[in-house]
């Protein structure tokens, strides 16, 4: 390259060194001698990489299952965290953080990618990588490979396999061990000495492994049975393999143990760029086995149980109190054995996996503060969702009560940031992304390239350092949401038709369930949740500004409604409104037209209809449908979520010529059409067979 042209390059080199702050570079003279321009290159370039060593590093915690006991909160047993005590001394504490999904797979997904679960419509333990809006989004993980981090993880950060979704990968996170029967391909089976949980309960009773729990001293003797072909199996397995125990001082490493040292050596090693470490801790997630000097640390008899009162449940919502749920089918699991005092049992063993998850925190902690990126690194901790231990007759995750909503949310080591201080603004974890991008100078919109879909989390950096007055740029309340159809069993899903949704403020809490129903607490006065008082009419301003933002968050903006007939422009014959729904009668070539035109848009609506009837939903072109629904039973992967003579919730999108559709928020058809017209009606056109296909609650936002 010639000088001149050298000098050219330098000077667009310079232009981007001054947006990052080196403007001294930008105002270099670049009429001097070639032989002088050369050693202004090298100490301007030696700059820069000064500076791109002294960019923060990153470490991320997130514990699986763990609920606000690091808060020492009351009504809750005592579970002393002496190293996540250390992270709140050393940052800002948010006691008011919550999830956005109370299930591992939901939260988790849209935790790294920055998007709601009702914008996505990944709800529940759907693979993530089928999704068709985060398959194209760009991921907190590689948003930082992008910007110039090593990214290394280890443990259960994604639900599901992390394979290639980081740099480097350290431990798989087995929430192992496991007892053995000798010969079962199902390598997760319940303890054989506690199978009695199972007496009289019904057959559909799945994942036995998840009620098991005791000290890992309580070695498992599968008994043989020939008969059937099972050679019986002394001891515990892990990862596939047999796992050594002879005593908590003579074992092998558990799986966390395992991701707690290798995450320590990632630390201390020295690194060329700055790095991104994401720690997943297994545990608390069941089954709830640990080292038996960790059940020492709490003798039953010094357990308090959880506060409860004995008419909690006689005002909740019919929806969110449906005592066959997973949750409460636990819990009297637990409690009908009496005698065996097996519930303060099940709670010596959450609490001692507690305590065995502050000590790998420790590890990582003394990692941190023993290397020489102790100065410039900062730390965020935290977990997908809370657990209920009891509370409301509940012994699990998956509701929108405060027990599984909140979460403990911890972050320390920002520069300027606050130090041991806290924040009761509603937060959640779809802020978390945000966050990374402003302390660390990341791309804000990160998915402008690929889907267009802007992140919907906010930043905490003003908390951070203000903890107390920061302007806060999100919603007064943060948002959570649970899968509202069939969720009665952890196993049993088909769809979900309407989720339901709750939203926590500094003081209240309002729910709104699929069937309308609806729950209002007033922390101030009842931090429990004990009295429901949506049902009392001087609460009612409250709750109706609470819904409103409720709706805002679920619903998005820009949405126009359909449900009146008048919105659609009918062709043919036997088309009518009755009772809130509109109605499209068998006559042949029935077709429903909006009445406005739409280009780029996102179209819902409820449809049902009977056994062998089918739809076609189309655009632009008007009455020509893009989209046949339910296809033809030999095209299973519609009828494996349509449910003929129930009603079934559509979702249509179009972008740029890409279709894509969802069907009880289950993701089915995606694929990519050349058009001709800039813009048009969007249609509903009977395709065949008998009765009237019936419509209700349709609307359309353009994007």
């Amino acid at each position: 390259m010639s000088f001149h042209g050298f000098r050219r390059s330098f000077t667009d080199f310079a232009r981007g060194a001054k947006q990052f702050g080196f403007p001294f570079i930008y105002r270099m003279k670049l009429a001097v001698h070639p032989r002088s321009f050369a050693v202004l290159v090298l100490a301007a370039i030696s700059v820069l990489c000064s500076y791109a060593s002294a960019k923060p590093n990153v470490v991320f915690i997130i514990v699986d299952d763990l609920n606000d006991m690091p808060y020492q909160p009351d009504g809750k047993p005592l579970v002393p965290t002496p190293n996540i005590d250390r992270l709140k001394a050393q940052g800002v504490t948010f006691t008011n953080a919550h999830t956005n999904d109370p299930l591992c797979a939901p939260s988790r997904a849209s935790m790294v990618f920055g998007l709601y679960p009702q914008t996505t419509s990944l709800y529940w333990f759907e693979n993530w990588k089928d999704n068709g809006i985060y398959r194209e989004s760009v991921s907190l993980h590689d948003n930082l490979r992008q910007g110039g981090y090593g990214v290394y993880g280890t443990g259960k950060i994604y639900h599901g396999s992390q394979n290639g979704l980081f740099d480097e990968f350290g431990h798989n996170g087995d929430v192992g061990p496991w007892p053995w029967d000798g010969q079962s391909d199902n390598f997760r089976l319940p303890h054989p000495q506690q199978l009695f949980l199972y007496d009289g309960e019904d057959a559909d009773v799945d994942y036995k492994w998840e009620h098991v729990f005791g000290p890992l001293s309580d070695i498992p003797v599968w008994p043989a049975d020939p008969a059937n072909g099972i050679p019986g199996y002394t001891g515990w397995r892990l990862f596939g393999k047999p796992w050594r125990y002879v005593s908590d001082d003579d074992r092998d490493p558990l799986a966390d143990e395992l991701g707690a040292e290798w995450s320590a050596e990632v630390i201390q090693r020295n690194h060329d760029k700055p790095f991104a470490l994401f720690t997943g801790l297994i545990r608390t997630h069941t089954p709830l086995y640990a080292p038996k000097n960790y059940f020492d640390r709490f003798p039953l008899d010094s357990i308090e149980l959880p506060t409860v009162d004995s008419k909690d449940l006689d005002d909740v919502s019919s929806a969110l109190g449906n005592e066959e749920l997973y949750g409460f089918r636990r819990y009297k699991m637990l409690v009908k054995h009496e005698g065996k005092d097996l519930f303060r049992r099940w709670l010596q063993a959450y609490m001692a996996c507690v305590s065995f998850v502050d000590d790998q925190v420790g590890t990582i902690l003394d990692a941190v503060e023993s290397s020489p990126q102790r100065d410039n690194t900062i730390i965020f901790f935290t977990s997908d969702h809370g657990f209920h231990v009891g509370e409301k007759n509940f012994l699990y995750k998956g509701s929108l009560w405060e027990p599984s909503t909140r979460v403990p949310l911890i972050i320390s080591g920002v520069p300027g940031g606050a130090k041991g201080a806290t924040s009761d603004q509603p937060v959640s974890l779809i802020d978390i992304y945000p966050t990374f991008n402003e302390l660390l100078g990341l791309n804000s919109n990160p998915n402008e390239e690929t889907n267009g879909y802007e992140l919907e989390g906010h930043s905490l950096v003003p908390l951070i350092k203000d903890p107390k007055n920061g302007e806060w740029s999100g919603p007064e309340v943060a948002i959570t949401t649970i899968p509202g159809k069939n969720h009665m069993q952890h196993r049993i899903y088909e769809g979900t038709l309407y989720p339901h949704f709750s939203v926590r403020g500094k003081r209240w809490r309002y729910s709104l369930a699929s069937d309308g129903g609806e729950e209002l607490y007033d922390h101030k006065n009842d931090p429990f949740e004990w009295r429901n008082l949506a049902n009392n009419p001087e609460y009612s301003v409250v709750k109706a500004n609470l819904k409103n933002q409720l709706v805002e968050l679920r619903d998005g903006d820009r949405w126009q409604s359909l449900e009146s007939l008048d919105t659609w422009n009918p062709g043919g014959n036997g088309i009518s409104e009755r009772h809130g729904e509109i109605r499209i009668g068998d006559r042949p070539r029935s077709v429903l037209s909006t009445a406005e035109t739409f280009d780029h848009f996102e179209f819902e609506v409820d449809v049902k209809m009977e056994a062998d009837t089918r739809l076609g939903i189309g655009y632009r072109e008007g009455v020509r449908p893009k989209i046949e629904s339910p296809k033809p039973e030999s095209e299973a992967a519609e009828h494996s979520v349509f449910h003929f003579g129930e009603w079934n919730r559509y979702r249509f999108r179009v972008h740029n010529g890409r279709h894509q559709l969802w069907i009880n928020n289950r993701y089915v058809s995606d694929e990519v059409r050349e058009t001709v017209e800039s813009s048009g009606p969007v249609s509903i056109r009977r395709l065949g067979g008998v009765g009237d296909i019936r419509i209700r609650n349709a609307r359309v936002r353009e994007l």
